[in-house]
């Protein structure tokens, strides 16, 4: 039987080839600029052929997985709010249930894991997905709902074990701070690619198994990364201490309200996490009001900022912005750029200005992630990074909730000034954290140690 596509307009498919068409060429200057010696790195001692080698091995270890738990996180997405359409369940409750459980169950047992282990947080991330998309497959609203709350658990794992992982076994490793940066920006290109791919197999997936197709795909996905997390070397936060997630909590919590720069780190991420996220609600009916009527291929322009996405990661490479202004300093223009971006549907209804606004955005997300990453990873210790970044996804996940809310009772150019205020909040911490940050100039923070400066 011949696969029918979709009558996608024009106009879609033409953003969409121009995007890839960037990218591409993004993608080859950067790799150009590279191999010419333009990639700055933080060299103290010039890398040798096998260290080089070492590196790029342990970055696929660690790649590797991560983009098939990407990939399978981007497949469920694509179809969850269609799913549950089909079963006729509460949708709006499902979702906010999932943020409020991030929320809640998701710090608790965030603290744990960087004392039981942050492979073994991953390990249990991997398990606890595949119990959630096995409740999926029933139309069921209490047992879905619990499927909610168990997501809300697993979705603050693959926010901080997988990252913590790499931070700590890229430094146990003796590799260069300066190239956790290419890793960080591979990964947000890649994430880009993956949402990419994961949305177009993802409807071909659901063409021939129906709404449920793409959960059972993510499922024997999980199941792979699974088979490669098993492999990998165990670290942990405090193996010093006594193994007690409430000791580790108390030293994050320390940290948090002892160091500044921690608290100002985890308060602009949550800012703008609040404020993406929020965003997610917003872009389908204001881009249909926008098209008056006229039919909106979501996939095609949820592929389109997926794109985008990954252009973002490209353009934090050191050979690109990152070789121009730190981490830090760059955060404070990707706020202010993506506040700029979201003033346009505030004031405008029409296509084109709406779409190519939408497009900056996420072209800031793709920036946002990699250099926030850079940026935790350089103010926030190892020992404690899981725990306080799962301390700050109770406020990412109150805002997301608000933003939620908010667009079931006020129209979105309201909703989209309230997250404009957000985003120049952030903008506004995220200078006073480069001031704080150049306060010590002097003394490079090797965040390695555990922050006994801090206490």
């Amino acid at each position: 039987m011949a696969l029918e596509l979709p009558d996608w307009p024009a106009w879609a498919i033409r953003t969409f080839l121009v995007l890839v068409g960037i990218t591409t060429l993004v993608a080859l200057l950067q790799r150009r600029r590279a191999a010419q010696g333009g990639e700055k790195t933080d060299l103290a001692e010039v890398p040798s052929g096998k260290r080089l080698t070492e590196f790029r091995s342990f970055q696929r270890q660690y790649l590797v997985v991560y983009t098939i738990i990407m990939a399978a996180d981007w497949l469920q997405g694509t179809n969850m709010y269609t799913l549950y359409q089909s079963y006729d369940v509460d949708i709006s409750t499902l979702f906010v249930t999932g943020f409020t459980s991030s929320a809640i169950f998701g710090t608790i047992v965030g603290m744990y894991v960087d004392v039981w282990g942050r492979k073994m947080g991953c390990i249990v991330y991997l398990i606890i997905e595949v119990v959630v998309n096995v409740f999926e497959h029933f139309n069921n609203f209490p047992l879905l709902l619990l499927g909610r709350v168990l997501g809300g658990v697993s979705t603050s794992l693959l926010f901080s074990a997988f990252e913590t992982w790499m931070v700590s076994e890229h430094r146990k490793r003796g590799f260069p701070e300066g190239w956790l940066s290419d890793t960080f920006g591979t990964a947000s290109f890649i994430n880009g690619i993956s949402a990419i791919i994961a949305g177009l197999c993802a409807q071909l997936v659901a063409d021939h198994l129906g709404e449920i197709g793409p959960f059972q795909a993510a499922i024997a996905l999980t199941v792979l990364a699974l088979f490669f997390v098993v492999f990998w070397e165990e670290n942990y936060g405090k193996p010093d201490e006594d193994n007690k997630g409430s000791s580790t909590a108390s030293s994050a919590w320390k940290a948090i309200m002892s160091d500044r720069k921690i608290f100002l780190t985890g308060l602009v991420n949550s800012l703008f996490e609040g404020s993406m996220y929020s965003f997610v609600f917003m872009w389908v009916p204001t881009m249909m009001g926008a098209l008056k009527g006229r039919p909106l291929p979501t996939g095609l322009v949820f592929s389109s900022f997926m794109t985008c996405m990954s252009l973002g990661g490209l353009l934090f490479s050191p050979s690109m912005l990152l070789g121009v202004a730190s981490a830090e300093k760059l955060a404070v223009g990707v706020f202010l750029v993506a506040a700029a971006a979201l003033t346009v549907p505030v004031f405008s209804t029409s296509l084109w200005p709406v779409l190519l606004s939408f497009i900056v955005f996420e072209t800031c997300v793709g920036i946002f992630f990699p250099c926030l990453g850079l940026l935790r990873s350089k103010v926030i210790p190892d020992s404690i990074q899981g725990s306080v970044m799962n301390i700050f996804r109770v406020p990412l996940n109150i805002l997301v909730v608000v933003g939620t809310k908010l667009t079931d009772i006020y129209p979105t150019q309201t909703v989209f000034s309230i997250i404009i205020i957000w985003l120049l909040l952030g903008a506004a911490f995220q200078v006073v954290l480069v001031m704080a940050m150049g306060e010590k100039e002097g003394e490079k923070t090797t965040p390695k140690k555990d922050s006994e400066k801090e206490a």
